[in-house]
């Protein structure tokens, strides 16, 4: 087994037997890759501290591509986040993003650009001083586009005409013209009879105003840095904030089963 090195994010991690512990991360190097601490939890070095949630290392293991749990060696911080791990808000959307990782990659396929998002976008939640929905958003959009299931915004998927507003289709997982989404049949509104009401629902689907819309597509041409100078009105976090997660439900498998969207549900309604 080769000894490796690289910058990780550690998403999940819990105990294994009585002394060591195992994490699953995600790399610069090699994508996502989980990795055994042995006897970690009893070591007086203090490494255990840095296979926690939300810790960005750098650390050291021993690689073997034949199995599906790396040896984990030792690390050392690359950043520290104090700021995001001490503010109830920061850490439940700080979950929201690494539980989204987890959820949307698979496999050790290494991705720098998305790496590279998900510590830009942490290092912006442990800074921020303002509105932590437009970091969510801005990451939500740009996972999409990474993972290839960038959301159509400024034209219909299916007419191929300019959008004004839209209509999400959770038949077809798309925003939609009004014209396109009436002629799509019943069957979009069936589906939405099986689900929870809303009040953005006009009998039809999801209405996403050209406002909304106009943010959506800020966000994708946005800096995560320079996100804080969109300027929000009270309607749009549920009308922005309901399509992302709308549109998560549909691309993204197992998404209603992570638990920090249970709380970010009710932190979106204050």
């Amino acid at each position: 087994m080769a000894l490796e090195k690289t910058d990780a994010v550690i998403l999940k991690s819990f105990p294994y037997g009585d002394t060591s512990k195992i994490a699953r991360c995600y790399t610069r190097e090699y994508g996502k890759i989980s990795v055994i601490a042995k006897g970690v939890r009893k070591s007086k070095t203090l490494q255990s501290g840095y296979l926690e949630p939300l810790n960005c290392v750098e650390f050291l293991f021993y690689r073997n591509p034949k199995r599906q749990l790396q040896i984990f060696s030792k690390a050392e911080y690359k950043y520290l986040w104090r700021s995001l791990k001490s503010d109830i808000k920061k850490i439940t959307y700080g979950f929201a993003v690494v539980e989204l990782i987890d959820r949307s990659v698979t496999g050790e396929e290494p991705h720098e650009e998305l790496f590279q998002l998900l510590v830009d976008v942490l290092n912006a939640i442990n800074r921020c001083e303002g509105n932590l929905n437009l970091i969510y958003w801005f990451f939500v959009i740009h996972l999409l586009s990474l993972l290839g299931f960038r959301p159509h915004l400024s034209h219909c998927p299916r007419c191929h005409g300019k959008m004004e507003s839209g209509f999400f289709s959770r038949v077809y997982g798309e925003l939609m013209c009004k014209k396109c989404y009436g002629e799509a049949g019943m069957s979009d509104r069936i589906s939405i009879s099986r689900h929870e009401s809303n009040s953005k629902f006009d009998g039809q689907g999801f209405v996403v105003k050209i406002r909304a819309i106009n943010i959506l597509k800020r966000l994708k041409r946005a800096n995560v840095e320079k996100v804080d100078q969109i300027t929000l009105n009270s309607g749009d976090r549920k009308e922005v904030g309901g399509f992302l997660n709308h549109y998560l439900r549909y691309h993204i498998e197992g998404f209603n089963q992570l638990k920090s969207f249970l709380v970010m549900e009710k932190l979106f309604t204050k």
